[in-house]
């Protein structure tokens, strides 16, 4: 054999044995592995689920109570409308016990022109009111009022007055801050759902002040004093 065969031989051998090399390394890849066959520059799979999502280590567990979509949670659901607090006082509740006695007041005051009302008081167990006003001269004047209609049934008549009661009504009157309609308004304020039966313009102590009797519905009644000049109430006492 000369050197050119034998040359030619050696050549084919190692061309054999790269060519069983290069096949022992092309087999299928291993399942993860990023190899040749993706594309260069194809997009990777978009994440699926919140597991494959980054997570800050100092973000606070999310609770799933806590999602929006629990009713219970939610602001929309029913419970979030707040309920009426149980036991308000109902409108007007101060003014039911003196809208009656206002009605009959302001019929009596309605008969006698420029007057003042010093004295209403209920009679026949509500059925009239007793009312007494004077004029602009001190000269007392009394009249009957219906206590469902609001009408004077009776009067009004001239009470006889000396110049000694004028003018002592007419101290009175000027003494006063406070109208009829407004001491009845602190009165009954001071014993709710209490109904004035009597309230007259008098002196005090050197005060002028509205005197009143109060009933309750239990059957209390309250004797109830206020200032004529200041408001202040300074008597309100009880008996059964």
């Amino acid at each position: 054999m000369n050197g050119e065969t034998k040359r030619n031989k050696i050549i084919g051998a190692t061309l054999a044995s790269a060519a069983l090399l290069t096949g022992a390394g092309c087999g299928p890849a291993a399942p993860g592995e990023t190899g040749t066959a993706q594309a260069a520059g194809s997009p990777a799979p978009a994440p699926t689920g919140t597991e494959d999502m980054p997570v800050d280590p100092g973000s606070p567990p999310v609770d799933p109570e806590d999602s929006p979509t629990d009713p219970e949670a939610s602001p929309t659901g029913t419970d979030a409308t707040p309920s009426p607090t149980d036991g308000s006082p109902s409108p007007g509740a101060t003014t039911a016990g003196v809208a009656d006695l206002k009605k009959a007041a302001e019929a009596a005051l309605a008969a006698v022109p420029n007057s003042t009302l010093i004295s209403i008081e209920s009679e026949e167990g509500g059925k009239l009111w007793e009312v007494q006003v004077v004029d602009n001269t001190g000269a007392e004047q009394q009249m009957d009022v219906d206590g469902a209609s609001g009408q004077v049934v009776n009067g009004p008549t001239a009470e006889e007055s000396d110049a000694e009661d004028k003018q002592k009504h007419l101290e009175r009157v000027k003494a006063a801050k406070l109208t009829y309609a407004q001491a009845a308004d602190k009165i009954a304020a001071s014993v709710p759902q209490g109904r004035i039966t009597e309230l007259n313009l008098d002196s005090s102590n050197g005060k002028t002040v509205w005197e009143s009797d109060v009933v309750t519905p239990n059957g209390t009644k309250h004797e109830v004093t206020v200032d004529a000049a200041t408001g202040d109430v300074t008597k309100n006492s009880s008996t059964s």
